[in-house]
């Protein structure tokens, strides 16, 4: 709470700085009000100095850079095709590899799966928006966590993570090998330490669990107490995080309990659900509160949210009555505009509900907003980063 106070009072600070400039004698001096497309579009072109910088140009700049509203990142395949838009376009793998690999590099890589794109698609007014983050890789989304990126592909690799506005990144020591559905990789900040985490639960061939956490800034993986024998049946997802800890539905359907993991202490613990789970319901962080989305009828949803870890005091904080099918929508993430996004399990169709219009509606989705592999995965963009020193990053576009 103290370290939370002091950001704060940091953050109004420098609030205050901004609008001295803005009032200089008696003045307005700031930057053309420019739409957020061309913002977006000039800040992520930046090199990670000038983007610290750009930060006190205007209250619109800051606070566009210390958090974007939230979205969905994805990953699209590249039509191989070079045009001039790809001179920007910066490939990771590419960059690391050379300097760790040798000259065999792209022999090694040119065997591997197809190079993927990385995708940003904002929803609004009921309409999807694409915007691509100049970015290319050979592994998959795993998770995401304060807009850095955790990209994995242990074939090529160790797992990186990434900011992508920024370009600043990290490459982890390889960890334990394990079928991709038979493991799950969980990414989140320690607010007490100040450090992000990279939690890899896997499964091993007997069927037994093992668990292994990495610092950012650390080069070993540290083995903790997994979960008991028989406790979860699925993997394959990352684990909701919320509440200081990574949550984790046990079972495809009639889940009784949840799994979770405490982010400071790293124990496991089983927490009981107010009801027995059905297959198209889940779990979503919803404001800072752990959010349980159960289905009820063919057009009903209730929302149960938790406060701690106790698991005693779930309260019914929303009940959803839409005038259409709800039975195979599968809860996603809560918008930071106050929308829960959905998304119908059989054509991947996406949908908002907003609680204050209490109005359900199927988003208009634009070219190229599917994933060509993955699923989508909620992220904003910003320009944080997980150290104070000095930080290797990829090249300026």
């Amino acid at each position: 709470m103290i370290q939370a106070r002091d950001f704060a009072k940091k953050e109004q600070t420098k609030e205050e700085e901004i609008e001295k400039i803005e009032e200089n004698d008696g003045k307005r001096l700031c930057v053309l009000d420019l739409p957020n497309d061309c913002i977006y579009e000039t800040l992520i072109k930046l090199p990670v100095e000038s983007l610290r910088k750009s930060s006190l140009v205007c209250k619109p700049w800051y606070k566009h850079l210390r958090r974007s509203d939230m979205g969905l990142i994805f990953l699209s395949k590249s039509t191989g095709r070079r045009t001039k838009s790809d001179e920007n376009v910066f490939h990771v793998e590419r960059h690391y590899l050379p300097s760790k690999v040798g000259a065999n590099w792209k022999s090694r890589i040119d065997q591997y799966e197809v190079e993927l794109n990385l995708q940003f698609m904002e929803i609004r007014d009921g309409k999807s928006m694409v915007r691509s983050l100049k970015l290319s890789t050979y592994g998959e989304i795993r998770a995401a966590c304060n807009g850095l990126v955790l990209l994995e592909n242990s074939r090529i690799c160790g797992p990186i993570v990434i900011n992508p506005v920024t370009r600043e990144y990290t490459v982890l020591r390889r960890g334990t090998i394990a079928h991709p559905l038979n493991e799950s990789y969980g990414f989140a900040f320690n607010d007490r330490t100040g450090k992000y985490k990279v939690v890899h639960l896997f499964r091993d061939s007997l069927q037994y669990f093992g668990c292994e956490i990495i610092e950012l800034g650390s080069q070993t993986w540290r083995a903790v107490d997994g979960p008991t024998f028989g406790l979860l049946s699925q993997l394959g997802k990352a684990p909701v995080v919320s509440i200081g800890a990574m949550h984790w539905l046990p079972h495809v359907e009639n889940s009784e309990y949840m799994v979770s993991m405490g982010i400071d202490d790293e124990k496991f613990r089983k927490i009981q659900l107010l009801k027995t789970s059905r297959q198209y319901d889940g779990l979503v962080d919803m404001a800072g509160l752990l959010s349980f989305v159960t289905h009820v009828s063919y057009n009903q949803l209730d929302v149960w949210t938790l406060k701690d870890l106790d698991g005693s005091k779930w309260i019914l904080k929303h009940s959803i009555t839409v005038g259409m099918l709800t039975l195979c929508m599968v809860p996603f993430c809560c918008s930071s505009r106050n929308k829960l996004v959905l998304k119908r399990d059989i054509n991947k169709t996406l949908f908002t509900y907003d609680f204050e219009k209490k109005e359900m509606r199927e988003i208009e989705m634009s070219e190229g907003a599917s994933p060509y592999v993955g699923s989508y995965v909620p992220h904003f963009n910003s320009i944080v980063s997980w150290t104070k020193g000095r930080v290797q990053r990829l090249e300026d576009v």
